[in-house]
């Protein structure tokens, strides 16, 4: 089993290794589904970690810090809270810069600190909507551009089957959604008893939102893992490191249903 996870886990990087020059495959974004990341402020920047997942299993994985743009048809909104207790919901696509973080199966979302204070904002988060995509930033002289086709397949058709495995209420994508959230939160309170705390008020939350039990129970199954594991440090690590295997596993299946289908 170890074997295994690593090998699951090491995929993302090791597609990553090649053709590094050319165009990047085009990214699908995990839809909040009533569960939005929540910003993590520091040095100046607020950025919170997105789970991605593939839509062209030809093309490479990119590299970490691959700058990529919203889709047409895709959503994302950064919600602001004011001292004054109003909301403010605006286009994530003006003010957030993507980039991608670990292979396939997580983003980077980012805007400086200055942008939030200048709204009023005491804190933020970011929603996804359902069938988000993001592209590679096209740039002169890419040897393989993505085409207009490919564009075309992947945003379409592609993310419409893409969202019945990561975008719909199911165990494993909620498993996803709740581990996220755990990583992202717990960038504000590391260690391991306050990764502890947090998951008691990230499930009350999933339950308020009408998340199903099994991926509650699956989440908790790998919080409690990770706690283990040891410190703080060691602790975040491990949820990433299986935040990437579960992505990578249903990238996995979505694919074998794409083959299957077509």
């Amino acid at each position: 089993m170890g074997y295994f996870r690593s090998a699951l886990l090491a995929l993302p990087l090791l597609l990553a290794g090649g053709a590094s020059q050319a165009a990047p495959q085009i990214l699908g974004i995990v839809a909040s589904s009533g569960l939005p990341t929540p910003l993590h402020c520091a040095e100046g920047y607020c950025s919170a970690y997105l789970a991605s997942f593939c839509l062209q299993e030809a093309r490479y994985a990119p590299n970490s810090g691959s700058e990529y743009q919203l889709a047409p048809g895709g959503r994302l909104t950064l919600v602001a809270s004011l001292a004054d207790g109003r909301t403010l919901r605006l286009a994530g696509e003006t003010l957030l810069t993507i980039r991608t973080r670990s292979g396939f199966t997580t983003l980077n979302v980012s805007l400086p600190q200055a942008r939030l204070a200048a709204l009023g904002a005491t804190s933020a988060a970011v929603e996804v909507g359902p069938g988000t995509t993001v592209l590679p930033r096209a740039y002169a002289g890419d040897p393989d551009p993505q085409s207009g086709d490919e564009i075309s397949t992947a945003t379409g058709p592609m993310r419409d089957l893409a969202s019945k495995t990561f975008d719909r209420a199911g165990q494993a994508a909620d498993t996803a959604r709740l581990i996220e959230l755990v990583i992202n939160r717990s960038s504000e309170q590391p260690g391991a008893t306050a990764v502890a705390a947090l998951w008691g008020d990230i499930a009350r939350q999933a339950k308020q939102s009408g998340v199903g039990q099994p991926g509650i129970d699956a989440a908790a199954a790998v919080i409690s893992e990770c706690e283990s594991s040891g410190s703080g440090f060691t602790s975040s690590l491990c949820l990433e490191m299986r935040q990437a295997e579960l992505m990578t596993r249903l990238n996995r299946r979505f694919w074998d249903e794409a083959a299957g289908g077509t």
